[in-house]
């Protein structure tokens, strides 16, 4: 089993320490660096890449945001998994189109928080469902004067080295409009069940696990 190395940049030590500690009861998860402010988190990253990086949202000298977006760009196979709390709504969707791959809660369980490295790894999006719609609304909210096409998404899908095929990515779109699979098959003169198979594929390559996600990952790409 490989080892899976992570970075934790908090500015409480007390956090990092705490992770740190927690992290040593599982074998195949190294703690390879920490980092209290965002600036030190960027260096650090460079310099030992680990493969995921727990970020916090509010630090010194550079925010977990502005890190996320300057890592992410220099180094995009890092996982990085921002760590907030339910009322940072904003903040979570400025990180997740900076490349963030999720956000977990603070006071989030260890076997979850390994569970979620995990899946950060295999591509998933790491949003809790509780949460997930209130964020679309917001979205929604924060979009009304200022409409995004789906083409400015699609843009945003490759410059992430995210390929489908037209179909697939018309697919998608009328997914995103919020119409079923069975209005998507009849739009499309397709069956149900073929429409089933493209959804499935297209969940797996933007790395999410259902349709609300889906709709939250694209909406907040642009």
């Amino acid at each position: 089993m490989n080892t899976i190395r992570i970075m934790i940049a908090d500015d409480q030590r007390i956090i990092c320490d705490g992770l740190a500690v927690m992290f040593d009861q599982h074998q195949d998860i190294k703690v390879v660096a920490t980092a209290t402010n965002g600036e030190e988190a960027i260096d650090k990253a460079k310099a030992v890449k680990p493969d995921v990086i727990l970020m916090d949202i509010r630090m010194p000298v550079i925010g977990g945001i502005t890190a996320t977006k300057i890592i992410k760009q220099d180094l995009p196979s890092i996982k990085i998994i921002m760590l907030t709390t339910f009322s940072q709504n904003d903040y979570i969707l400025q990180a997740l189109k900076n490349g963030a791959s999720g956000y977990l809660l603070k006071d989030t369980g260890l076997q979850q928080l390994v569970e979620a490295i995990h899946h950060s790894l295999s591509g998933q999006l790491l949003i809790p469902e509780s949460i997930q719609p209130m964020l679309i609304q917001q979205l929604e909210a924060t979009k009304e004067n200022k409409p995004v096409s789906f083409a400015a998404s699609v843009e945003a899908l490759k410059e992430r080295n995210i390929k489908m095929t037209p179909t697939e990515l018309h697919v998608l779109e009328l997914l995103v409009e919020g119409k079923s699979n069975q209005q998507i098959a009849e739009h499309m003169y397709l069956s149900v069940g073929t429409v089933k198979n493209y959804v499935s594929k297209i969940y797996r390559k933007i790395g999410v696990s259902g349709r609300t996600e889906a709709i939250l990952f694209m909406k907040s790409l642009v």
